[in-house]
């Protein structure tokens, strides 16, 4: 709504935007529109036919595969990304991501000349505005790299310039905006998430292709969000059906979580947590697509048999009671995604309400833990620490104290891959795996005859099919940018 048909400099104001909102209520609605466009309704798109439009890098990788046979996913998964379904994608990512930013822009130039709205009002929802315009900037950054500052202009900007956009914004956002809890703050976006976004961003920006070194920015945005002591880890219950994983499964809003996208219509992702042959099964309670988000046989083989993530029914399942008239058959299925329903033993549904918990307090310590210890290129204490943390709740069968020794001894680059490896067990269902692959440059590899795994460089690594990866796991930009 009152999208404006290109982002303006600073203090230009477009002709069709020059009026004011007339009450605080007006522009609040604006700013709602935001929770729902752009990159929170990409995070929670679901296509019966096609799959995740988000796992997008994830299924590039080859670390996800799918049941897809149709859509986008076979073309990423030969990394045939010029693809006339793959072009279909990026128009549709390229679209959704600057909607939203064109309705930032409105609200933030609308805003200044909105003297019914109250300073205080005005503060805070220019500051969701610019988050909202950061996060769907670096959105397009991560998917595309350069392109331009305007949905339909000829010619792109440098990463660099549209980086110290999305760093300028959410600078603003967080002066803006208060350092609550996503309950304290009435499910708002508050400074903790816009921290955290901007510490993604400076990593990123400290990686490939920059490498602008903003590691000390990363560590010191992240420290407040430690050390408010709002957030911890989940801790486990008494079973496996209580364990962190299952409560997190079960409460997308659990304080671990900083913020949770909330898309008021579309389908479950729970639609793709079971294979294509379930549709048959009678006592399945959810509607069943096709499992398109299956961890490939390298991504399974990075977990310990002992690491409680790994087990069945934490992140991922492999088998499910069927009812057959006076029978109870087991069936058995490669591992499909059990963290996207609700419910717990055979009565599974999909959620009610289409919620995602965003930036859980683990990927906050192993943020602090890489940017910690790349700062001061030495490992320190501090990271070895945050590590552990993520790490001794999966594996709690491990001793701390011989756990950080051997951490403590590494150098900086080992210990950088512990952390990357500990990235990809934990965030799994994130789908930033092809993100940490494109700004690291390394790709997961197992050791031949062992079940070590390392990481080697990006250009050495191939995909299932064979033939190599993509050199930057990016999409290209539409030809023909949807006006």
């Amino acid at each position: 709504m009152w999208a404006c048909e290109k982002e303006q400099p600073a203090g230009e104001i477009h002709p069709l935007i020059q009026n004011a909102y007339q009450t605080r209520e007006e522009a609040q609605a604006a700013v709602d529109v935001l929770y729902h466009l752009g990159y929170p309704s990409i995070s929670l798109e679901t296509d019966a036919n096609e799959g995740l439009p988000l796992a997008w890098s994830v299924y590039l990788s080859g670390l996800i595969e799918s049941e897809a046979s149709e859509g986008y996913y076979p073309n990423l998964h030969q990394g045939k990304v010029s693809s006339p379904k793959v072009e279909e994608l990026s128009k549709k990512l390229y679209t959704s991501y600057f909607d939203a930013i064109e309705q930032a822009d409105t609200i933030i130039a609308r805003i200044n000349d909105s003297p019914s709205v109250n300073a205080q009002d005005r503060e805070r929802l220019q500051g969701e505005a610019k988050f909202f315009r950061a996060l769907n900037r670096f959105s397009l950054l991560r998917t595309f790299g350069a392109h331009p500052t305007a949905r339909t202009s000829p010619t792109s900007e440098t990463e660099a310039t549209l980086y110290s956009l999305v760093v300028k914004d959410l600078q603003d956002a967080i002066a803006r905006l208060p350092h609550k809890t996503f309950i304290e703050n009435k499910s708002r976006v508050s400074a903790f998430i816009a921290r955290a976004l901007l510490a993604e961003v400076y990593m990123q920006m400290s990686c490939l292709p920059l490498r602008e070194n903003k590691w000390v920015e990363a560590v010191s945005i992240l420290r407040p969000i430690l050390a408010s002591g709002k957030y911890q880890l989940t801790g486990h219950g008494s079973s496996e059906a209580l364990s962190a994983y299952n409560k997190l499964r079960q409460n997308p809003m659990a304080p671990e979580y900083l913020h949770t996208w909330q898309v008021k219509e579309g389908r479950s992702r729970a639609i793709f947590s079971f294979p294509s042959k379930a549709k048959g099964w009678g006592n399945v309670q959810t509607t069943v697509a096709f499992n398109a988000y299956q961890p490939s046989k390298l991504l399974q083989s990075i977990y310990s048999e002992e690491d409680i993530r790994a087990k069945d029914r934490q992140y991922f399942h492999s088998f499910f009671k069927v009812q057959e008239g006076n029978k109870t058959v087991f069936e058995v299925f490669d591992p499909a995604p059990y963290f996207w329903l609700t419910g717990e033993g055979e009565h599974l549904s999909a959620p009610k309400v289409n919620q995602l918990g965003a930036y859980r307090y683990s990927e906050i310590l192993l943020m602090f833990a890489e940017a910690l210890c790349q700062s001061e290129a030495t490992v320190r204490e501090e990271a070895v620490d945050a590590l552990l943390d993520v790490q001794l709740r999966a594996m709690p069968h491990l001793n701390r104290e011989e756990a950080k020794a051997e951490l403590m001894a590494l150098g900086i680059d080992a210990f950088l891959q512990k952390v990357w490896l500990e990235r990809f067990r934990e965030l799994v269902l994130e789908m930033k795996m092809g993100y940490d692959i494109a700004r690291t440059g390394f790709y997961p590899s197992k050791v031949r005859g062992s079940a070590e795994i390392v990481f080697i460089p990006l250009s050495e690594a191939h995909s299932s099919s064979g033939g190599p990866l993509p050199r930057n796991l990016r999409l290209p930009l539409p030809l023909s940018p949807t006006p």
